[in-house]
């Protein structure tokens, strides 16, 4: 079976990169695509229209071919994705297009995701290439907008080789996601600063007044907006960081409360509703000065964590006017709780929130250490407890373990499965290319692997001593890491020893069905290893190939390095 593709109106460089993401993915499915211009055994022809609106796309198929409709670049990769996850590739070369028309407006404006580049992690590690393919898969799933960050507290300035180092890094990252259609979004502390921040300027970070906890993360090179020459340091230093990213399109910019970040002088408390907000409008100056398409995005992360009633004393700025260029408000009720200011009042008409879900870190450590995370019921309980309140959201994504749970979120937002376990039953369809029986017993075992992800590090050696921000161990020991709920994984596994032996091997070699593989077998050798790794010699195995797949290092964290030799 071979596939030509047609282009009528897209720009060449965004329909090169869609083809670079097609190609890439018929070619697991032993699907051949035509050279430009030859025919194929069937057609798919992308045709920009301008009179659709709000990234509406539309799929016609007919006898030997498939038109796609949509307004621009970006929509029609993402009604490319629709049509590839909608088709039936066996993975041996046999292909069935969609039956009937799809017509499809997303729910939501926003749908993004964040690239969480520290640490060492893939996004941090991998080659270039490897991030990009991510990048082209979650324009193939509807992902509008990229959020990446340059974490300044490393260096003394923008003249570090490190912060040069980066920054060439994000600017590939970025460009690489404009070229496709999706604009970039920067996220940073509100009072971060370099290393070589001026010490008398820098913010208090103790407990006192109304704190009742130390704000985590906090590096202590932050600075005081309160403080004379506060302000101005601050944006001299962040001139300096974001006129690195002028040239790019840059669409938002998240401002940011803690971790790390804030300051807890009496001048600035609480920081949700004193030193942040007298801050914003000096940042919301130079945002538009050196980013004029850009609007802010107000993250209200950790308000209530370290600081009483912050919530209640920032819900009346929703609508005072001091949230002065701010298009959304950001937050996470983590399970849905909601601070009770806003179960009191509601959301007041004309705000709009979007989420932060976490979709690497929850329930397992280290994160993705073990193989595939699966978050379906924990991202079903948050979003019916919070149904209505979101429009959109940047997930935070550590890596490349969760990629499931990046694909159940852009569609929630999209609207195209409000359900997780539908969104999921779709993925494994498309990925594992299976229907039938197999496609049920698959997904019944990809959601079932989230009933072990929960598990406990145990220090089998009790001389094992930790560092100050939880990076990593000083010392390593070995670790047994303990398993809350055991009853599922010998289902899990039996079900994905079977297909790893029944699918084509360009389906079970692809990282998205090996990770649940090796997962699979990770928690059957821990469950009958007393739950300690270095008692199982495939355990050992599978760290090391882990590590691989991520791009792992000895720089990596061991918050989210598989733990090899322990």
């Amino acid at each position: 079976m071979t596939i030509a593709f047609i282009n009528r109106g897209m720009n060449p460089d965004a329909f090169g990169l869609l083809l670079h993401a097609a190609v890439r993915h018929l070619y697991a499915k032993k699907i051949k695509t035509a050279e430009a211009g030859a025919d194929g055994d069937y057609t798919v022809c992308l045709s920009v229209d301008g009179t659709l609106k709000d990234e509406r796309y539309i799929i016609r198929n007919e006898t030997g071919r498939t038109v796609i409709s949509g307004q621009d670049e970006l929509t029609l990769i993402a009604g490319f994705g629709r049509f590839f996850s909608e088709s039936f590739f066996d993975g041996l070369g046999g292909f069935e297009p969609p039956v009937g028309d799809i017509d499809f407006t997303p729910d939501s404006h926003l749908r993004g995701m964040y690239f969480a580049t520290h640490f060492y992690n893939f996004y941090h590690n991998a080659p270039l290439y490897r991030v990009y393919e991510v990048i082209e898969d979650l324009a193939l799933y509807g992902c509008n907008s990229l959020l990446v960050w340059f974490d300044m507290h490393h260096y003394s300035s923008m003249e570090d080789e490190g912060a040069q180092d980066l920054v060439k890094r994000l600017r590939a990252i970025i460009k690489y996601a404009n070229r496709l259609g999706i604009p970039g979004s920067l996220t940073m502390l509100s009072n971060e600063g370099f290393a070589s921040s001026p010490v008398g300027l820098r913010a208090e970070w103790d407990v006192k007044g109304r704190y009742y906890a130390l704000p985590d993360g906090h590096y202590h090179v932050e600075l005081c907006p309160s403080k004379e020459g506060g302000i101005e340091e601050i944006l001299r230093e962040r001139r300096m960081m974001l006129e690195k990213f002028a040239d790019l399109d840059i669409r938002y910019v998240t401002y940011w409360p803690y971790d790390q970040g804030g300051c807890t002088c009496a001048a600035c408390e609480p920081w949700g509703a004193g030193g942040f907000l007298k801050l914003l409008p000096h940042f919301a100056g130079l945002i538009s000065e050196i980013f004029p398409r850009a609007k802010i995005i107000l993250s209200t992360w950790y308000f209530d964590k370290f600081c009483r009633d912050e919530w209640r004393d920032f819900y009346p700025h929703l609508t005072d006017g001091s949230l002065t260029n701010v298009e959304y408000v950001m937050a996470f009720f983590f399970e849905g709780v909601k601070p009770a200011v806003i179960e009191e009042n509601g959301i007041p008409e004309g705000i709009e929130f979007i989420d932060f879900p976490e979709i690497s870190m929850y329930s397992c450590r280290p994160w993705g250490g073990f193989g595939a995370s699966v978050l379906a019921r924990f991202l079903g309980k948050s979003n019916s407890q919070t149904e209505g309140l979101y429009k959109g959201g940047f997930p935070y994504s550590e890596g490349i373990f969760e990629d499931v749970n990046k694909y159940i979120c852009l569609c929630n937002y999209s609207g195209l499965y409000r359900d997780p376990a539908d969104a999921v039953r779709a993925y494994v369809r498309t990925w594992f290319s299976v229907r039938g029986e197999a496609l049920d017993e698959l997904t019944d075992a990809v959601l079932r692997t989230e009933t072990a992800l929960s598990r406990e590090q145990e220090v089998l050696d009790l001389n094992t001593q930790f560092d100050a921000i939880g990076a990593g161990e000083k010392k390593s020991g070995p670790k047994r890491y303990r398993i809350d709920d055991v009853s599922d994984i010998d289902y899990v596994f039996g079900v994905f020893e079977k297909y790893n032996k029944i699918l084509p091997e360009s389906i079970t070699s692809d990282y998205r069905f090996r990770l649940y593989y090796l997962r699979a077998q990770m928690d059957k050798e821990l469950k009958e290893h007393d739950f300690t790794p270095s008692l199982s010699e495939k355990c050992q195995e599978i760290f090391a190939e882990l590590r691989r797949i991520y791009y792992a290092c000895d720089k990596t964290s061991r918050a989210l390095n598989p733990p090899l030799g322990q």
